[in-house]
């Protein structure tokens, strides 16, 4: 058991504000971010009352990140109950991982790669007895970078060293509608050089002399495939013909 609070919070390039909200008698340590960033990985501790659990742990996890949940015992059943509320199900028994989206690890992990909204809710470390040892709500976001550029502005989009696949989706196209490839790094041929290309070393890819049609939702995937981070482009002003040269 593991009675001392704590908080977690993983390196976070903007300047952040700390609040404390003092609520039943319990500390509840906000982090309340001045700039949202796609690589921001938010994990907040507190004490709350919970029905045979000493603490429960919420994180913020973007969409597409990986989520960790250390288990520390070969012995314990994790369950997962969705939130909003839903039917309860066992992810692990043991050593056996009952959701093939799910990986345990040698270090008595239960690993995640990609987190999706359906993830959210509260997962509990049960033991052998049945009594809740640790539990953990997990809270997924969007982690959206918000871009404004006038038109006739460059739109720079970085690009570090394990970025393999730069994806474009429109924002008048259907939701249904697949993705845009306009930056390939195992393939340049695949992607599309009339809406941008890689300068400055290769460090940076950029959409030069914007338009309305480069509006939309940027997504940067490693080479296996997982999401790096995501953005949005706005472009203001009037619509004018703008031709790339």
């Amino acid at each position: 058991m593991r009675a001392a609070q704590r908080t977690l919070l993983s390196s976070y390039p903007h300047s952040l504000k700390h609040s404390s909200i003092l609520c039943r008698g319990v500390v509840f340590s906000r982090v309340l971010q001045e700039k949202m960033s796609p690589y921001v990985l938010l994990t907040a501790l507190f004490t709350i009352p919970l029905a045979g659990a000493e603490k429960e742990e919420v994180q913020l996890v973007c969409a597409g990140k990986e989520f960790h949940l250390p288990v520390y015992s070969t012995s314990r059943t994790v369950t997962f109950t969705p939130d909003p509320e839903g039917p309860r199900r066992v992810l692990l028994d043991k050593t056996m991982v009952r959701d093939p989206r799910f990986e345990w690890t040698r270090d008595k992990m239960l690993v995640l790669r990609e987190v999706s909204h359906r993830d959210q809710g509260l997962y509990a470390i049960k033991l052998s007895s049945g009594f809740t040892d640790e539990a953990v709500r997990l809270i997924v976001s969007e982690c959206i970078k918000s871009y404004r550029r006038n038109y006739g502005e460059n739109f720079e989009h970085n690009i570090p060293e394990n970025g393999s696949l730069l994806e474009f989706s429109p924002r008048e196209a259907p939701s249904e509608a697949m993705p845009i490839v306009v930056w390939n790094r195992t393939d340049p041929g695949t992607g599309d050089p009339g809406r941008g290309r890689l300068l400055r070393g290769g460090k940076f890819w950029v959409a030069e002399r914007v338009t309305q049609v480069d509006q939309g939702n940027y997504t940067l995937r490693d080479p296996q495939g997982r999401v790096l981070s995501r953005s949005t482009l706005t472009v203001r002003g009037e619509r004018r013909n703008i031709t790339r040269g």
